[in-house]
């Protein structure tokens, strides 16, 4: 990926009240390849997290009222767990979801994951995390989340190269 896709694609992300994280971002790709790289469990290890760990969708049922569960695991065996609710699902639109982290036993957020076309054939993500209180979201930005955003919008950038050239 050349550095000019890099600098034009940048994650925003702000925090515009005490509870909620905003992330922003836009892909070059339609928005239908985007809801598919978000919602096929077997894309979603190819991007979702940061490049040194291994991913395991262990539950993927994309239905209001599903449930999801996700496994990251390093090079030493350390296991970072994610799991949640679904509560509204609208193809290719929204996913209004539940996240928790076993990092944070007790805690979880509400995401608001919107995904809205730009030009045809570009895709503006705006995911929208509610939290409980302002030490939970800091609790959340603190856990490096941060970094995990932005390393996997990268890798979601990647995925789509690989498509458009293979």
């Amino acid at each position: 990926m050349t550095n000019e896709v890099h600098e034009r694609h940048k994650s925003s992300i702000t925090t515009p009240t005490d509870t909620e994280i905003r992330i922003e971002r836009i892909f070059d790709a339609p928005r239908q390849l985007v809801w598919e790289a978000y919602t096929d469990p077997e894309l979603l290890p190819d991007w979702l997290g940061p490049r040194e760990l291994t991913m395991t969708v262990e539950e993927f049922d994309l239905r209001p009222g599903g449930s999801y569960r996700f496994t990251h695991r390093d090079s030493e065996g350390n296991e970072f767990v994610f799991f949640g609710n679904l509560r509204e699902v609208e193809e290719p639109k929204l996913i209004v979801r539940t996240f928790a982290w076993e990092g944070m036993p007790g805690k979880f957020s509400v995401e608001r994951a919107e995904f809205e076309e730009v030009d045809g054939d570009r895709t503006r993500i705006v995911v929208t995390s509610s939290f409980d209180s302002k030490e939970d979201r800091d609790g959340m930005l603190e856990s490096g989340m941060e970094r995990g955003v932005v390393e996997s919008y990268t890798r979601l950038d990647e995925l789509f190269e690989r498509q458009r050239s293979g």
